[in-house]
């Protein structure tokens, strides 16, 4: 009877078990770092007056997910803030700010001890808004335009529902001056910051 009693019990804490992982958890992040175009300086080289540029800048990303329950699969929707990407040349000036909202899928396994992973894919809607003054004209235009994104990430547990985690993100940006054809450009992210499950 006792034997029945103990197995009866076992079963029944594995099944709490199983379903507690199971369970759906959503969650959400924050990260801060850094941004670096690799194509010149966007749409202000398509004036020809462009002689040197900066390629880098802050940024930042907020994220928020949705687990499958039982796997480690999330859908995933997230904003990003590319900075500004600033020009100068001969005939003037401009920069060109970027950001996206991302709307895709996560991949994010648990290694053990704390540790675990994350890769991204999914499709974003950037926004290149120019400010440009050349010697015949000045003003600022915005552009938006869909583009794939993907990302590989590495966490680690620091408490039972927060995580810190470091990004690397790729995603494309359009940005056009009026009157020119447009210019899209190759932007890494690489951030850090942290999640947090509920």
């Amino acid at each position: 009877m006792n034997r029945k009693l103990t197995a009866t019990a076992f079963a029944i804490s594995a099944l709490t078990s199983v379903s507690a992982f199971s369970q759906t958890q959503s969650y959400v992040g924050v990260n801060v770092g850094m941004s670096h175009a690799h194509q010149g300086c966007g749409a202000t080289d398509l004036t020809g007056a462009t002689t040197g540029c900066g390629k880098d800048d802050t940024a930042f990303k907020v994220y928020g997910g949705y687990v499958v329950p039982g796997t480690d699969f999330a859908g995933e929707l997230s904003y990003v803030d590319l900075g500004k990407f600033r020009s100068s040349g001969t005939d003037g000036s401009g920069s060109t700010k970027g950001s996206y909202w991302g709307l895709g899928a996560a991949y994010r396994p648990v290694f053990g001890n704390g540790w675990g992973g994350v890769a991204r894919i999914g499709e974003a809607y950037g926004t290149g808004k120019v400010d440009y003054s050349l010697a015949s004209e000045a003003g600022s235009h915005s552009k938006g335009d869909w583009h794939p994104y993907y990302g590989l990430g590495v966490n680690y547990a620091v408490a039972k529902n927060i995580k810190i985690e470091a990004d690397w993100d790729n995603t494309r940006l359009t940005a056009q001056v009026p009157t020119y054809a447009s210019s899209t450009a190759t932007v890494n992210t690489y951030s850090i910051g942290a999640t947090y499950g509920f």
